[in-house]
């Protein structure tokens, strides 16, 4: 199963800017960027005997983070964001990259995880692929494994409409774009998606749009 929209979201195009555009925390899609990202390294509980599964890797400013594991899956469909990365995660020498659709991959034998984690992706996916992407990474768990995310979100379908009408009032017609555009997890229907599978979920707010989320599989 290939992701609907895999390539609209190959940023290749953009890979040269994206780390000087990930630093203007300004802009309301980037708040708390860097917050999310430790946040989400520090709750996987990566460790030197963790075997990671990075969905999304970009420019590998989520893996620079971690200081050691016994081996990194990272997963991306742009090979030009990868390119750079490989300069920032010289440290991981266990580290093997794939060029794949988040959702093909899982075609593949992977094998299981310690952690699977993942930053700013997940809003890429429509909410069926997300419902099936999340039962995939529940299959490639380890008992008393962790699946934790930073992303955009909003709690539900009517603040998601709020929001939109705010940042139109403030005349954020970029903003209004991603809102509408873009496919913002919806956070109550992902918990309850997640828990249903037999996760522990625990959820945190770090901006206006962003959260992050920690999933953990019961040992």
């Amino acid at each position: 199963m290939r992701s609907a929209n895999a390539e609209v979201f190959n940023h290749d195009s953009e890979a040269s800017g994206y780390d000087q555009d990930v630093r203007d925390e300004a802009d309301p899609i980037r708040s708390a960027y860097r917050d999310v990202l430790a946040w989400v390294v520090a709750e996987a509980k990566i460790d030197s005997d963790s075997r990671v599964l990075e969905l999304g890797s970009g420019t590998g400013n989520l893996s620079r983070l971690i200081s050691t594991c016994r081996e990194l899956i990272a997963i991306d469909v742009s090979e030009k964001m990868e390119a750079i990365a490989k300069g920032k995660v010289g440290h991981l020498p266990n580290r093997r990259f794939i060029k794949a659709d988040l959702l093909e991959v899982f075609g593949q034998p992977l094998g299981h995880f310690d952690a699977v984690i993942s930053t700013y992706t997940l809003h890429h996916l429509i909410e069926d692929e997300k419902g099936y992407l999340f039962q995939k990474i529940f299959g490639c768990l380890a008992p008393g494994g962790r699946a934790v995310f930073g992303d955009l979100m909003v709690q539900n379908e009517a603040e998601k409409t709020a929001k939109i009408r705010a940042y139109l009032s403030a005349g954020d017609g970029a903003t209004v774009d991603a809102l509408r555009t873009e496919f913002f997890w919806i956070v109550d229907t992902a918990v309850a998606q997640l828990e249903t599978l037999g996760f522990q979920v625990r959820t945190r707010r770090f901006s206006d749009l962003s959260y992050a989320v920690v999933a953990e599989k019961a040992r």
